[in-house]
């Protein structure tokens, strides 16, 4: 028979896959983002580039080009859109963002068999809790990792999420901006507690 788990580490268990959700969707957003970005980038330029080979010689002289200065023009923004695609396939943006968004979807399939296993009174049917576990650490040890380096400023990131979101539950007339602020201010204010403790 399978060992119970205690309800004190499924609940840590239920916390740490929302935060790594919430983490791996951060990423999987800005790699999106900055894929996006260098993929515009790249057809506007081929098409400025394209474009101007087709413009005439006259146009060039009209506006104070000439054609060496033309030339060494084009020269160079070619290899700028080189380098740029190079870039591109190096830093690999779009197959980051397919694997924390393969991430993000295993965390979300967990966590949805964690809230319906869960009780109201927020612990988890005693059948469950070997399961549960054991889901859990498939799915952290078989999704990407979060780089060590982003990570205390991804859950600095979460943590403000979910501490927003609680205050807007309770006050949603009030400016995101303004409870933005007021955690901050309050985050502050606990950072100075703790290192003075006053």
């Amino acid at each position: 028979m399978k060992g119970q788990v205690s309800n004190a580490e499924l609940q840590r268990q239920y916390r740490v896959l929302q935060q790594t959700l919430s983490m791996h969707t951060m990423l999987r957003d800005r790699y999106t983002s900055l894929a996006l970005g260098l993929d515009i980038a790249l057809l506007l330029g081929s098409l400025v580039l394209c474009g101007a080979a087709f413009v005439g010689d006259d146009l060039l002289r009209g506006i104070g080009l000439t054609e060496s200065v033309t030339k060494g023009v084009m020269g160079g923004a070619s290899l700028l859109v080189f380098f740029a695609a190079l870039i591109g396939l190096r830093v690999g943006w779009k197959g980051k963002a397919e694997r924390h968004r393969h991430a993000a979807d295993k965390l979300t399939e967990g966590l949805s068999n964690f809230r319906e296993a869960r009780s109201e009174d927020d612990t988890w049917q005693e059948d469950c809790t070997a399961d549960l576990n054991q889901l859990y650490w498939s799915i952290m040890r078989n999704v990407t990792p979060v780089p060590s380096n982003q990570f205390n400023r991804l859950k600095a990131r979460h943590l403000r999420k979910v501490r927003i979101s609680k205050m807007l539950d309770t006050s949603p007339g009030c400016p995101v901006c303004f409870v933005r602020l007021v955690v901050l201010w309050e985050g502050l204010g606990a950072a100075w507690r703790h290192r003075w403790g006053q």
